[in-house]
């Protein structure tokens, strides 16, 4: 007589719910690590509200010096281009910060 073969004996119910956690769980941790980072997407509003808020402070104080001060429009000429050298400095940054 020939022994049954181990595919036509009754496997062990535990033994398959053990190999599935175990599975599942290695599954979970590579999804894990796959999402860890922020989407590009993410970085790109980032990125670009940091440069117009940059720009907005600017202008707004250069609006601010020309009504207070009479300079129009020379303030907000100089306020816009400290706002874009801000909003750059302000991208550098964000991307320091996101390297890290």
């Amino acid at each position: 007589m020939s022994r049954p073969s181990d595919h036509t004996s009754n496997p062990d119910p535990d033994d398959f719910e053990h190999r599935l956690a175990g599975k599942l769980k290695a599954r979970q941790e590579r999804e894990a690590k796959e999402n860890a980072g922020p989407s590009g997407w993410s970085q790109g509003v980032r990125y670009g509200s940091e440069f117009f808020g940059g720009v907005l402070a600017g202008t707004g104080l250069g609006l601010l010096a020309d009504h207070f001060f009479g300079w129009s429009p020379f303030g907000l000429l100089a306020g816009m281009i400290l706002g874009f050298a801000a909003g750059a400095v302000n991208i550098v940054r964000a991307v320091k910060s996101m390297q890290n």
